[in-house]
């Protein structure tokens, strides 16, 4: 059964259009953009085209390219899509997110009538999550930036204060307490992932064996079928809270 499992519950084989969609991770991706969300809605003043913008590149950015070079990386989701591709897929979304950065450093700089603070801290956003996009997905440092921690920061946290500080244009103690909440539910998913991911792509588990010397009949497909719907479940939560609390925040 493990060959039909193809490492994750998304996942889909049999085109280039199917591994491209695949390799986009889309329903982890959409946690990301509810964080961006999430972060807006809960800010004192609201931006539409900041918002919009702010969506943008971490769409391109993270949902895109940081996969893209994930792939480049070590291939995970297949073979049809080629290293060229791939590479185009990688460089241009983040020449695009980057320049939708610059641009939003400018905007913060004029507004600020010559303020280097505000630009300041925006570039400091963009440099940490550029910096951990690469980080993450080249194992820097024999992977010391590869993991749980790492992937909850750069994955939940900085997306949802970025977000919040383009809107307010300020960081406050709040918005850190809830950006560690998200960054939680971050840590919950990639958990959740990496254990049902091990076990799709080892050969189909047939029984348990207890210290007792007692067995059960289990297939891979049991053990993995509650994480998996838990899994599944945070990702709908994290989509409807972002969604929701924007709309709220629009139509009150």
């Amino acid at each position: 059964m493990s060959g039909d499992l193809q490492g994750s519950w998304y996942a889909r084989r049999g085109g280039r259009v199917r591994e491209f969609c695949t390799m986009l991770h889309l329903p982890y991706t959409s946690m990301v953009l509810s964080y961006v969300l999430i972060g807006a809605a809960l800010s004192s003043s609201i931006y539409p085209d900041r918002v919009i913008l702010t969506l943008l590149a971490y769409f391109l950015g993270l949902g895109l390219s940081a996969h893209a070079l994930n792939e480049l990386n070590a291939r995970h989701w297949g073979d049809t899509v080629t290293r060229r591709e791939l590479m185009i897929a990688f460089l241009l979304p983040l020449t695009v997110a980057l320049g939708i950065g610059m641009y939003g450093i400018f905007v913060l700089y004029s507004s600020s009538r010559g303020d280097l603070l505000q630009p300041s801290v925006l570039l400091t956003l963009i440099v940490l999550e550029t910096f951990f996009l690469f980080a993450y997905n080249l194992d820097y440092l024999g992977g010391r930036f590869h993991n749980d921690l790492m992937f909850a920061f750069s994955w939940a946290f900085l997306p949802f204060i970025a977000s919040y500080f383009v809107n307010s244009l300020s960081i406050t103690l709040s918005s850190i307490l809830v950006g560690l909440g998200l960054a939680a539910t971050a840590m919950i998913e990639i958990n959740l992932s990496r254990w049902c991911k091990d076990f799709r792509r080892r050969s189909s588990l047939a029984e348990m064996k207890f210290e007792d010397g007692t067995t059960v009949s289990l297939s891979t497909y049991s053990l993995i079928r509650n994480p998996e719907r838990a899994l599944k479940l945070i990702v709908i939560a994290v989509d409807l809270l972002g969604i929701g609390l924007m709309l709220g925040r629009i139509f009150g």
